[in-house]
């Protein structure tokens, strides 16, 4: 049966045709990306152009259970074989199929982990080298982690027809996730961070139980626009000059584009974009100000500000959780919301006492 808005069946047009667009629009519907013709193209040319060095720099991963190994390197740039005619024949099932054939019991970790891998770093090469791209980013991180995830699967189940592999808004997220860790293990479980200290806080100012999880899924989301960062800037160990640092500032709004075009995170967007705001006006980057910030913002702002503040950084030492309270005190009204700062004072100093208390026991 041919459903509504499919092609049908007609002379030159088969079967196998409208079962490929059913697919594509049940992927499309569970928040699968899409990406143009013209910029598939682009994207494919570019790996073809760079294939040496992207294997050179995929395969040099820390992350890798085997960097620069004779089988990773193969793997590697077959995988960019196989991804390249994908973008340049428009048939999604392609990286399925060969997903399903090289994910064996063995090797199933370490192939996973080069695919994400692989589409984290040419996400930040060709962002480098040919400027941003939402389509390109949105399509390699759920690519990325669509293909993790037929790695990983048991090898005794059934695998699952080529071009079925739905994602739901956990998977696109968890793949989001992936692509974040590859480029950068710290960005990673920060963005988790936040996304806990969110849930408390929205918890805290009673929120509803689905507010407070949308409050934690945009704190664990807001740095996802760092996928687009290069890696010199990322992962600089010191202060950034001020061209570096406008780059580094674009995240939200790379961020928020990305997120706009996977509809079962769409409605984060507004979230991600606005997390550097401030209360004054001051923030970016759109300078709005008080409550033109999304209440979900402001929590992402405190929850991520006070994390940095007591997270280690290459360039300066964490700061103690005490210290961190006081700068959150002073910038609030100017940099963070009164009642959100409140609500984090409240979480965290009980915290800090109940610590205390544990140590003077001994």
């Amino acid at each position: 049966m041919v459903e509504p808005g499919e092609p049908r069946p007609s002379v030159g047009l088969s079967l196998a045709s409208v079962a490929r667009s059913r697919a594509h629009r049940k992927w499309r519907e569970m928040g699968g990306s899409t990406i143009s013709r013209g910029e598939a193209s682009r994207l494919a040319s570019y790996i073809e152009g760079r294939r040496r060095d992207l294997v050179a720099s995929i395969v040099r991963s820390s992350v890798l259970p085997r960097p620069a190994s004779i089988a990773a390197n193969t793997f590697a740039g077959v995988f960019l074989d196989r991804i390249s005619e994908e973008l340049e024949g428009g048939e999604r099932d392609v990286l399925d199929i060969w997903a399903d054939g090289a994910a064996q019991p063995d090797e199933a970790f370490e192939r996973g982990r080069i695919v994400v891998i692989a589409c984290a770093v040419i996400s930040a090469e060709f962002v480098a080298d040919c400027g941003h791209s939402d389509e390109v980013i949105s399509y390699l991180a759920l690519r990325s982690g669509e293909l993790e995830k037929r790695f990983q699967a048991d090898r005794n189940a059934v695998v699952a027809p080529a071009g079925s592999a739905l994602v739901s808004r956990d998977d696109v997220v968890a793949s989001l996730l992936s692509a974040i860790d590859a480029r950068d293990a710290a960005t990673c479980e920060h963005s988790r961070a936040v996304g806990m200290w969110c849930g408390r806080i929205a918890k805290m100012l009673g929120m509803n139980p689905e507010m407070q999880a949308f409050a934690a899924l945009g704190g664990t989301l807001h740095d996802v626009g760092k996928i687009a960062t290069p890696t010199e800037i990322l992962l600089k160990p010191g202060p950034l000059d001020p061209d570096e640092w406008e780059s580094m500032r674009s995240h939200a709004s790379i961020g928020a584009k990305m997120l706009e075009r996977i509809p079962s995170l769409k409605d984060l967007a507004p979230i991600v974009r606005a997390h550097h705001e401030r209360m004054d006006g001051k923030g970016y980057p759109d300078g709005l100000s008080g409550q033109q910030i999304p209440m979900v913002a402001r929590i992402v702002s405190v929850a991520d500000s006070f994390h940095a503040m007591i997270s280690k950084r290459p360039y300066r030492t964490a700061l103690p959780v005490p210290a961190a309270l006081e700068e959150l005190r002073a910038g609030t009204g100017t940099q963070w919301d009164p009642v959100v700062s409140e609500a984090m004072f409240d979480i965290v100093q009980p915290l800090a006492v109940q610590r205390t208390l544990r140590v003077a026991r001994g």
